[in-house]
């Protein structure tokens, strides 16, 4: 099989794998398997691998894919966004509204466990935009300016939910930890060091203070890994603010989600703005055709979405 190998506008991320011809998936496994070619190399080396030419048209087809590549693909529960499932460990990749941009970020950065990829496939070809996007943790680390990342290396991110329990903004607890049963929650909790708190309205409220900054296990890279501002609730404007401080009934504390320093206080306001602004910097747009997979690895590089019109689906799985 023919393949062309390349990266967009000089980019390190994401490497390009073109093949002349749609492959089957199969095909593609026992590519990826050979000793020259090794696929996990280059997600290593680059951060991020978009193959072109592949044939994925179904969850059934990419859960396969995902379980041949890497065994250890798993459901990752802590979640803090809606999403639906198409199989064990195949997920939308998204339910966010359509003409929203998703800003780039890292998954479950916030929380005790994280895939090390997170792959994406596309079913169904976006009709006008949705190109999901993607960018260097690195490079982030090395645009923000010294005072920021001073205070967040010496103070971390406490991170705060607060997950209804059926009716309400966002996730219910029930989603993000795909269990009714609370037992399994505290213990889940404990085991991750989450604070968990049950209220009598049946809200269940969840604190975890994380570092901002990691070192990647195999390349060992320091890396801005954190999703402070995706918890940082001003930065949706101050009128979606005010309504959401509302149904909180006027109290921060009670917003969905929120974040401070690790030591409680405030973050300023003017760090979040920077950092958005470094997001914007770095992103790399992905523009899909059915079939295309994107494997990303998720402590170098972030992900998110453009806005879109018209049909899309892109589904998601962890490993």
């Amino acid at each position: 099989m023919y393949l062309q190998e390349k990266t967009i506008n000089e980019q390190a991320l994401p490497k390009v794998l073109h093949f002349n011809e749609n492959i089957t998936v199969d095909d593609f496994i026992a590519w990826a398997r050979t000793p020259e070619n090794p696929v996990h190399q280059r997600v290593l080396e680059s951060g991020a691998v978009w193959v072109r030419g592949l044939n994925i048209d179904s969850a059934e087809k990419f859960q396969y894919l995902m379980q041949e590549l890497y065994p250890k693909t798993k459901s990752f529960l802590d979640g803090n966004s809606s999403r639906g499932k198409y199989t064990s460990t195949v997920y939308n990749a998204s339910e966010y509204d359509a003409g929203s941009i998703i800003q780039l970020h890292t998954e479950y950065s916030y929380s005790g466990e994280w895939p090390s990829v997170i792959c994406f496939c596309c079913v169904v070809k976006p009709d006008l935009g949705g190109e999901t996007t993607v960018g260097d943790c690195k490079a982030v680390l090395e645009k923000l300016s010294a005072p920021l990342v001073n205070d967040f290396r010496k103070k971390g991110i406490t991170y705060v939910r607060n997950l209804h329990g059926g009716q309400g903004l966002g996730p219910s607890w029930q989603e993000a930890f795909e269990s009714e049963d609370k037992n399994f929650i505290n213990d889940y909790c404990a085991k991750h060091h989450i604070t968990v708190e049950w209220r009598n309205d049946g809200t269940g409220r969840f604190i975890q203070t994380r570092p901002a900054i990691r070192l990647h296990p195999q390349t060992n890279e320091e890396l801005w890994f954190n999703q402070v501002d995706q918890f940082y609730p001003q930065i949706y404007g101050p009128e979606v603010f005010d309504a959401l401080l509302a149904m909180s009934n006027g109290i921060k504390e009670n917003l969905p989600m929120y974040a401070t320093f690790g030591d409680g206080t405030d973050i300023p306001l003017e760090y979040i703005q920077e950092i958005i602004k470094v997001l914007e910097e770095v992103t790399i747009p992905v523009s899909w055709e059915k079939g295309d997979l994107l494997i990303v690895d998720n402590m170098a590089s972030l992900h998110g979405r453009l806005p879109y019109k018209g049909n899309r689906k892109i589904l998601a799985s962890m490993a």
